[in-house]
């Protein structure tokens, strides 16, 4: 079996208000990436992403980065961490 590569992505900048859990939301399932997508207090978007490949995650972060016409991305912060098997890819609210 293979391995699943985990990460914990928080988006920083114009990312609330915008339609972009939405938007990170078709990514990911274009990109069978399974997780969830959640809006932070601090006006930040958590995102944690799993997938079977390193490249499907490197794919869907410089998606998630460049295809949004509305969202100013200042700042991304991304965390390997275990990964939890996740099913699908939600938003969380």
């Amino acid at each position: 079996m293979t391995e699943l590569v985990s990460v914990k992505i928080i988006v920083r900048g114009r990312v609330q208000g915008i339609g972009y859990r939405w938007f990170v939301q078709e990514i990911a399932e274009q990109e069978n990436i399974c997780g969830y997508v959640k809006n932070n207090y601090d006006g930040s978007v958590e995102i944690v992403a799993e997938a079977k490949q390193k490249t499907s995650i490197d794919r869907f972060i410089q998606r998630i980065k460049t295809e949004h016409e509305y969202a100013v991305i200042k700042e991304i912060e991304i965390h390997p961490i275990s990964p939890q098997s996740y099913k699908d890819f939600k938003i969380v609210f």
